[in-house]
């Protein structure tokens, strides 16, 4: 597929289970903050219990091949248990979806629609097993794929990824998560080759 590149934000969500948005926010009243160390169970709890069918997004992409970052706005969707879509409606149209092993792209921009294996992308492969772990709570499994490094405490915690195989590595050098509580603020995917993107998350449907 010409445009795996992205595909990277989304397979961010999957491997983490997709959070929700929007960064710093009051805590729960009910909730009650331990002296017990923050750990990535926690986090995976925590995103988990958050998820929502639908939010927003803004994604700008720093390449070296623009002048300038390419900023684009569309809506996420998750649908039980492991579907999730990331539909681009600004400044044009694109869909990326994985249901399953498969993967599909549709874009207007570039008259293309089709549909591939995962079997045929390891790299897509390993972020999605590693997702399908993270949602049984198994984050044993998801160290078995990415170093992970989690930073702050539950309030402003921030989530370093770095793939352990080669094909993992060949695509992505890192992805940094960042969030309060179950919602996620900010994902920031660096390629290998040097490449990255921000998006940033929020709620409600477009207008």
């Amino acid at each position: 597929m010409g445009d795996m590149r992205g595909f990277l934000s989304l397979c961010a969500l999957l491997l983490i289970g997709y959070g929700s948005s929007i960064g710093a926010q009051e805590a729960p009243p009910h909730a009650k903050y331990s002296a017990d160390p923050w750990t990535l169970e926690q986090l995976l709890t925590l995103l988990k219990e958050g998820r929502e069918s639908l939010i927003q997004f803004e994604e700008k992409t720093y390449s070296s091949l623009l002048t300038e970052p390419l900023v684009t706005r569309g809506v996420l969707r998750f649908l039980p248990p492991s579907t999730l879509e990331k539909e681009v409606l600004e400044p044009y149209l694109e869909r990326y979806r994985i249901e399953g092993d498969q993967v599909s792209f549709e874009s207007e921009r570039k008259h293309v629609k089709k549909t591939v294996s995962l079997e045929t992308y390891p790299a897509l492969r390993s972020v999605v097993d590693a997702f399908r772990a993270s949602l049984a709570g198994d984050a044993v499994r998801l160290k078995q794929t990415y170093t992970t490094v989690l930073d702050g405490d539950r309030r402003a915690w921030t989530l370093l990824l770095r793939p352990q195989d080669r094909a993992g590595q060949a695509m992505i050098e890192h992805i940094l998560i960042s969030g309060s509580e179950g919602r996620i603020a900010t994902i920031t995917v660096r390629a290998a080759d040097g490449d990255r993107s921000v998006m940033k998350l929020s709620r409600g449907t477009p207008p």
